[in-house]
């Protein structure tokens, strides 16, 4: 027996962090666990979705598709000719930006007549009245949102993607789609050959009234400059030539005839203004005769241009050509209710176990031995599985009468177990005779493992006294027989009552006693002391083991004072029950009161994670 004024040990240090990857078997561990809230939130989850399809306006899809041509025709700008341009990837993701555009929208809307479609958009009294442009722009953004546009790769099919609430809709904005794209684009084109034909019509037309006029201005100035007449100027150079001639004769001759030579020397130089006005006119017919055959060219050029714009007009070929018309649904494609809950079936599942992996982080129960000793900052001695229900209502039975009955099952088994640990540290310290049993709180299985220590001990030949020191409940004489007497710790301390006469024989049992003190029992320090002094020597010399079972620690002071009686404490905890803020809070108090600690013993372990965490076992297992 040890002295039962103890130097008090230094509190418990701070839980150190641990950070752990989870193994199966804490997976496993924690799907257990957390199995029904699983469950809760997948059947919540799928629940939730069907409600919520259930209340879904259905919706149904048309598709058709159209394909771009491997080439374009346009209008050359310079030359106004056709002109063909293959296909590039910038001009098909053009034309994709103009299926998207209000502008080709509002063609689309406009050919269905979905402005004054009240199907379409419905009615509505607080909003834009029939025919305002905030409708018509609430028309063109709904279109928007009902078709989508898909290609694959390079491909030059264009798929429209139609959605809407009745199925002949959905399949009409499909088709009106393509063929509005093919009737804007042939019709672009038509545009663009008509304005090419007026502009052409506008310069033949001027073009030929200025070639008429310089006809015109050309056949007046040959008239009024008579370069009709083509012998005129040789009869003017035989002229000059004959007035030089009778000028050299006269100059021969010496022939003095001022009058004479005057009058000739002004034919001569009338003749020579003649011809180099022959000259001039000529050349500037020439320069004329130039002009108007470069005018009768373009004249005669845009006049063949002419002909050939104005029977392309009938025979223009669209950018596209639809590939797929879009049949009626007969089936809506949302809600799809088989493969939408199909979707939430895993979606529920995640959810559900993130919602664990959250619970089991800011839950603070211990489950394990490891958990515990993690908390405890000391050894875990034991796993004690729960107690198996027998018979056909699956009553939990006394652990008396079970370990007498079921000598072999994995409960025996554990706690023999444990008796065999603390026997291994009794046998290096031969004065440890004395166990606490103790737990932070009600509840946890204190009194059921202090009462299957003793019966274990008991069964395997150790004379055994189970002490009942918790006047308030008495869990460990209520397991025993709940008719047992109970004695007063002041009578027992001042000597009224013999120890003999206070111990009770438990039933079934050769050498295990019992000592149960009454509920007017005080378990103050002197009463304590007085025990230690008066009563306890006598039961130490008695018996091999005794055992004590007290309260909960942290409901009363009375485990702290008791625990000064024993050689160790057992801390009983509950898996899945015990707070492990409880736990540290438990072992820094009878820390701090001085009470010896050996360690902790997990109790009402769940069976089969009691196997499949490979605690122990016994022959229960085969």
């Amino acid at each position: 027996m040890n002295d039962p004024i103890r130097r008090p040990r230094q509190p418990s240090k701070a839980i150190p962090s641990r950070v752990e990857r989870m193994d199966s078997e804490e997976f496993i561990q924690l799907l257990r666990q957390n199995v029904w809230l699983i469950l809760v939130v997948v059947a919540a989850v799928m629940g939730g979705t069907f409600w919520y399809l259930q209340r879904e306006t259905p919706v149904y899809t048309a598709q058709s598709a159209m394909a771009l041509t491997n080439s374009e025709v346009r209008i050359s700008q310079v030359d106004t000719q056709m002109e063909v341009y293959d296909l590039t990837r910038a001009r098909v993701e053009t034309e994709l930006d103009r299926l998207r555009s209000r502008n080709f929208a509002e063609e689309v809307a406009e050919s269905l007549d979905l402005f004054d479609n009240t199907k379409f958009l419905p009615l509505d009294p607080n909003g834009p009245a029939m025919g305002s442009r905030e409708r018509g722009r609430a028309v063109i953004d709904k279109l928007l949102g009902s078709y989508s546009l898909q290609r694959s790769g390079e491909s030059l099919v264009i798929s429209v993607m139609a959605d809407a609430e009745q199925p002949q809709l959905a399949a009409d904005i499909a088709n009106a789609v393509v063929e509005t794209f093919i009737r804007l684009s042939s019709a672009q084109q038509v545009t663009e050959i008509e304005k090419s034909t007026e502009y052409l019509r506008r310069q033949i037309e001027t073009t030929g009234e200025q070639l008429a006029l310089e006809q015109m201005q050309m056949a007046d100035f040959i008239r009024e400059n008579v370069l009709d007449d083509t012998e005129l100027p040789e009869r003017l150079r035989r002229e000059r030539s004959h007035q030089a001639s009778v000028l050299a004769v006269m100059d021969g001759r010496g022939q003095n005839d001022p009058a004479e030579r005057a009058r000739l020397e002004k034919n001569l130089a009338e003749v020579e203004d003649q011809l180099a006005a022959r000259t001039r006119n000529e050349m500037q017919l020439s320069r004329m005769e130039r002009s108007v055959d470069l005018m009768s060219t373009r004249y005669q050029t845009m006049v063949e241009r002419l002909n050939q714009l104005e029977p392309q007009r009938d025979q223009i070929q669209p950018d596209a050509r639809q590939v797929t018309v879009a049949e009626v649904p007969f089936e809506p494609s949302w809600p799809n209710i088989p493969t939408t809950l199909a979707l939430a079936l895993p979606a529920g599942l995640m959810l559900g176990f993130i919602l664990a992996l959250l619970r089991s982080s800011f839950s603070r129960q211990i489950w394990t031995g490891a958990q515990a000793t993690h908390v405890s900052q000391l050894p875990n001695l034991g796993n004690l599985p729960r107690i198996r229900g027998r018979g056909l209502l699956g009553r939990r039975l006394a652990p008396a009468w079970t370990l007498r009955r079921f000598p072999r099952s994995e409960y025996s088994e554990a706690i023999r177990a444990l008796v065999t640990i603390w026997s291994s540290q009794a046998a290096r310290d031969k004065g440890r005779k004395l166990a606490m049993v103790t737990s932070a709180l009600p509840n946890e299985g204190k009194s059921t493992v202090a009462t299957s220590l003793a019966s274990v001990a008991a069964l395997d030949g150790m004379r055994v006294l189970l002490l009942d020191f918790d006047p308030h409940r008495a869990g460990a004489s209520l397991m025993i027989d709940g008719n047992l007497k109970t004695s007063s710790l002041s009578q027992l301390n001042d000597g009224t009552l013999p120890v003999e006469d206070a111990i009770a024989a438990v039933p079934d049992y050769t050498n295990f006693d019992m000592l149960r003190i009454d509920r007017d029992s005080r378990l103050t320090p002197r009463a304590i002391d007085d025990f230690a002094a008066n009563i306890l020597p006598q039961l130490t010399d008695a018996y091999d083991l005794i055992i004590i079972d007290t309260p909960p620690v942290l409901g009363v002071a009375d485990a702290a004072r008791v625990g000064m009686l024993a050689d160790e404490t057992l801390i009983v905890v509950r898996s899945g029950k015990t707070p492990e803020r409880a736990l540290q809070n438990c072992v820094e108090r009878l820390e701090d009161s001085g009470v010896q600690l050996s360690g902790t013993v997990m109790n009402d372990i769940e069976q089969r994670r009691y196997r499949q965490m490979n605690l122990g076992g016994g022959y229960g297992y085969y």
